[in-house]
Parts: C-alpha cells; structure tokens; sequence
C-alpha cells in the first residue's frame, strides 16, 4: 500500500535539509515519487540521477536524505561505492568477485540492503572504462551479473552518481549566473564521460557553490544538532556571540565547501564542555567565540 501523505511529505524534508539548492529538490522529487508510485520503468532502476558540482555542497547528503526518508535504515539501505577504488581493470573483481563461488562487492551490500535501496557511485569520472561498462548495464537493464553467474536485479533501487567534475573551474566561474555554470559544467562532463552514460540518466543536476548565507544556515543546522546532542547527556549550552561565525570559518575550505562542518561543530562544542569539566567550572551556559575556541559563560 502506498502511503501518499509520506510521499507528499518529499519536498518540504529536503527544503528544510538540503540549504542552497533549491533549484535541485524540484527536479529529484518528481522522478523518486513516481518509483513510489509505481510509475517508473519496471524494467530499469526507479529513478536516475547525476549529481555534478564541487566538493561539500549537497551531492552526496541529498542522496543519504532521500535514503533516510525512503528506508529508515541508510547504513543498511544505501550501497556507495567509492569508484576511486575502481581506477584499473582489475578492480572489476573487487566489484563483481573473482571465481565461481564470489560475488564481490555488489553481491556482498545486495544481501545486506535486502534487494532494495540507493546506490551511489561517488566520483563516477574515477571509474575505469571496463567499470563504465558495467554502470551502463546498469542504468539500462537493471541488472548486474557478479562472478558466480548470479544475476541481480536492481529494478527496486535508485542509481546515483556523483562526479567533481569541473569543479577547480568553478572558482573562476564563482559570479557568474547559475545558467552559465550549468552549461559550462555539463559541456565539461559530455567531454570526459561517454555519451551513453550521460544519455541514461533520468536527470543530470548541477550544484552550486554555497554562498555566506548557505554556509551560516548550514552552521547553525550542525549547531543544533550537537547542542540537542550534549544536552540530552545534561549539558544545557545556547549559542552566543561569534559561535557561528566561528564555525563557517573553520568548517568551510575552499576545496572542500563545508564537508567539514559537522565535525567543527562537535570539536568545538565538546572541547567547551570539556574544558569547563576539567577545570570544574559549570557546564551550562552560553557558547561564545574566545581565541579560536568556544567556551561556556555562565
């Protein structure tokens, strides 16, 4: 039974989650709810999407969303595969096994995503040719075949990839209208990958760089979430003065936007307690910037 008042409920989860893409979530909602609908291809994966952009803007956190949302359980439900790892041809083995009785990779997160789910390949542009081969498969049929001759159906998933590329580009390109960029970026991605591969997917999105306002509204989000965090462990803290802007300065990189957002938030917030522990001082309060540093005044 399809349960529509979660589907409808798509949209407004990713706007609230996914900052600074909003020209994204209109063009991936469509094709995920109709493969829960019942609408898409039965023979071919449910939905298919490129992800193209720089590094720590969304790509990869839209699609572990969409798998919380869809399965609960993303741990166990989303299938990433890292093709950095799949850079020569004998790598195939590590993907699909070697010999009669393997089934690689694939056979190995099939079982444990229990035939359903989200697979990502992460920086698709890395994959050997030979691996390309197999992704066409996929995206066309639905299917892979793993060493041992089985043949798994991957009709009940979504397909995702992900690619870097032109993001170093980007940086000169940072004010110039999103249209430009778009067109720029995905000239650069029919250059390096095959036409066949770019042709299969359902949609192709270009993410943009985020913006001060993106990165403060992404800061506060992480903020919340580690303050929600300690405090259930009985530390009552509020953000003050330069707490934010603290953590857009240290969580943001120019290479890798703010893929290292999260973990500032936690070092930062932690350290406050910890130091307030260790020297005996109270351990609620407010947050505030000092030296580099967060640190609890009471």
């Amino acid at each position: 039974m399809v349960d529509l008042e979660h589907i409808r409920g798509l949209p407004p989860f990713l706007h609230e989650r996914i900052i600074g893409q909003d020209h994204v979530i209109p063009r991936v909602v469509p094709i995920v709810q109709n493969g829960e609908l019942g609408l898409s291809d039965p023979s071919r994966p449910k939905g298919t999407f490129l992800f193209l952009g720089p590094t720590g803007v969304g790509k990869t956190e839209i699609t572990l969303l969409l798998c919380e949302y869809l399965y609960k359980d993303v741990g166990k439900h989303c299938i990433r595969l890292d093709m950095s790892e799949y850079q020569n041809q004998e790598s195939l083995g590590l993907l699909l096994g070697q010999g009669e009785t393997s089934r690689g990779n694939m056979g190995r997160f099939y079982d444990r995503a229990e035939g359903r789910g989200i697979i990502l390949f992460d920086e698709i542009e890395k994959a050997h040719p030979r691996v390309l081969d197999i992704f066409l498969q996929v995206l066309d049929a639905g299917r892979i075949t793993v060493a041992n001759g089985e043949t798994l159906n991957l009709c009940n998933f979504y397909i995702v990839a992900t690619s870097n590329i032109g993001a170093d580009a980007l940086m000169e390109l940072k004010n110039s209208p999103m249209a430009t960029i778009e067109r720029f970026i995905e000239d650069l991605a029919a250059a390096e990958l095959r036409p066949e591969v770019l042709a299969r997917f359902n949609v192709r999105c270009v993410f943009q760089k985020l913006g001060y306002a993106a990165q403060k509204q992404i800061a506060s989000i992480m903020l919340n979430k580690e303050l929600k965090n300690l405090r259930n462990k009985g530390y009552e803290l509020t953000a003050g003065q330069g707490v934010i802007d603290l953590l857009v300065s240290q969580g943001v990189e120019p290479r890798l936007g703010v893929r290292r957002m999260r973990t500032t938030a936690e070092s930062q917030c932690r350290h406050a307690v910890r130091e307030a522990l260790m020297a005996g001082k109270p351990t609620s309060g407010i947050l505030v910037a000092e030296n580099g540093h967060l640190v609890i005044h009471s």
